[in-house]
């Protein structure tokens, strides 16, 4: 039973790690494509502005 134990804190400690570096790997800003309210709002005047040109 102690080496059950062990074996299963091995394996979640090796999991903790993995998704702890997996999670921190990206510096990168990336776009997902979602949009709040006030950046739609900035979008729709900055083409508003350049039409008006």
């Amino acid at each position: 039973m102690k080496r059950l134990k062990k074996w299963l804190f091995m394996l979640m400690t090796a999991l903790t790690v993995v998704t702890f570096a997996a999670g921190c790997s990206s510096d990168k800003e990336e776009d997902t494509g979602t949009e709040t309210e006030e950046n739609m709002e900035e979008e729709s005047n900055t083409e508003e502005s350049n039409t008006e040109e």
